[in-house]
Order: C-alpha cells, then structure tokens, then sequence
C-alpha cells in the first residue's frame, strides 16, 4: 500500500483489514467499528461503515448489501502470509489456541480481572483480546485473533467468563455463577434485604394458584409472571430458591408440573394455568 493511500479514509480501511488478515481475526463488522474508532476516535455507524467498504479498493462486503452489523470484509488478495482465520475452526479447549506457558499467563488474567468494564455486546470480547495482549511479553506475541477467539470461547463454554450488568468478568464474579451458587444453596438470587419473597413449595403453590384464578382467562403469561408476583402478591419470585437456573426449569419441576400447565401459544405467548386433575 503505498504512503498517500494510507492518508486516505480507504487507505486506512484497507490496512486495518490487512492488519485483522495477519492476525488471524475475521473482519467483521463490529471489529471493524472498533478497530475504526480504536485509531481515529470516531465510531462510524453500520451505513457509513458499508459506504466506506464499498469505496475501498481490492476490498468487498459480504454478503452485500447487508442491513446489520454481521457482515465481513473480505480482500480480493489476501496477504502472502495469510494463514486462514482461527475463529473459523471449531470451537474446542481454548487453552489449545497457544503454549501451555502462554495459556496459564491468560489463565490467571481472567481470573483476576481488572480490564475496563465494555457494555457493548459487539466490542466487550474485542476490547478483552486487545488488553490481553498488552499485559505481558508472551501474549503481545500471539495473535490478536486467537486472543479473540479465547475470550469467546471462555464466555460460552469454558466457564472462564461470565457476564455481570452486561460487561465480561472472571467468572466468579458473574450473575451466571451467582445464580449457580445461590441454586445450589436455596438462596434468592436479585433480591433486597428488605424484600419478601417466595420461600418454599407451599408458597409457591399458594402463590401461582392465587395468581391463576383472579386473571381473566385463568392463565399467565411466563414472561409476566414474576412482574404479578412482585405487582400483586408484593414477593419476589427466585428460582434459584427451589435449586434451579432459570424460571423454564422451575416450571418443569415435578413438584410443581403437578399442579399447572402449559397454555397459550407456546412461540408467541407461552402461559400456565391449573391442572383441571390438579388437587391443591
């Protein structure tokens, strides 16, 4: 690329897919945002990122014409030393990305934490695998793409990270890991001191029987269910009390499918409602 080209918006563009190119990393739209705003300070919206693509030279949008972030960029001539893009190959033991001396260096800086805290669902691994690489001597030399793809990994299934009021964290530290603990021990998860909640079966059972008869169709939308329990019964509902993660496996539970029933639509307005057979 020649001098003049990089002082050009396009010039830029092309580089930066170049660099993502070397660095094993796909040029999604979402890393091409931040690695945009990374260097200039300005974060370009999805249509001016798509303007300024189609406007680069030896450069191409896939698939075209897209509406949303997810699309990638792609050179009509990779570099000479492109290897192919590690997000490509299967997700399996992130630790098999890098050195078994390198693996417990990001071992232990995702246990520890202290990177900033990114909101955004489309820059909070990206703005991870670029801190890592600056924390020590033998992660500035891995790649930034095999950084990346251990920070997604660890956030699906490795249990390396965890989400906490939307930002990445050690995993110790997230609501996922909370909600695990808490189900395990019968403890409420989200709820104040100084609020009521729903304490055992009985009270379950009492609560959603009570909840059921005074709706209109004798039925409750799951998705409003904690809403009327905190509406009108004034307590909180935690399935995390009765030992499990989320509300569906709640409902599930033998001890409680005993009484209700799924109604309603089950895709657009999944309900419960009273077991016609159900003795309460």
């Amino acid at each position: 690329m020649a001098e003049d080209d990089a002082l050009t918006p396009q010039g830029l563009m092309r580089w930066i897919v170049c660099s993502l190119y070397v660095d094993e990393a796909i040029p999604r739209g979402g890393v091409l945002q931040w690695y945009w705003q990374l260097l200039t300070g300005v974060k370009l919206t999805q249509q001016q990122l798509v303007s300024l693509i189609d406007s680069t030279p030896g450069v191409y949008l896939d698939p075209p014409g897209c509406k949303r972030m997810n699309f990638r960029a792609v050179l009509e001539e990779p570099p000479q030393n492109f290897r192919g893009f590690i997000q490509e190959q299967e997700e399996g033991n992130p630790k098999d990305l890098v050195t078994p001396e390198v693996w417990e260096d990001i071992r232990g800086l995702l246990a520890q934490g202290g990177w900033p805290k990114i909101t955004d669902p489309g820059y909070r691994n990206v703005s991870l695998a670029a801190w890592l690489q600056d924390q020590t001597e033998g992660l500035s030399g891995v790649t930034f793409g095999r950084l990346l793809q251990v920070t997604i990994v660890g956030s699906h299934n490795a249990k390396l990270l965890g989400l906490r009021e939307g930002a990445l964290v050690p995993y110790a530290e997230s609501e996922e890991y909370e909600r695990f603990a808490n189900a395990e021990a019968g403890k409420p998860t989200g709820v104040k001191s100084n609020e009521s909640y729903i304490k055992n079966w009985d009270d379950l059972y009492d609560s959603l029987r009570k909840l059921i008869n005074d709706s209109p169709k004798y039925e409750i939308e799951i998705s409003q269910l904690k809403l009327q329990c905190r509406a009108k019964l004034r307590k909180e509902l935690s399935e995390t009390v009765f030992g499990h993660f989320s509300l569906s496996r709640l409902l599930e539970d033998p001890r409680i499918s005993e009484y209700i029933e799924r109604s309603g639509d089950p895709i657009t307005r999944p309900c419960i409602t009273m077991r016609r057979s159900a003795k309460w």
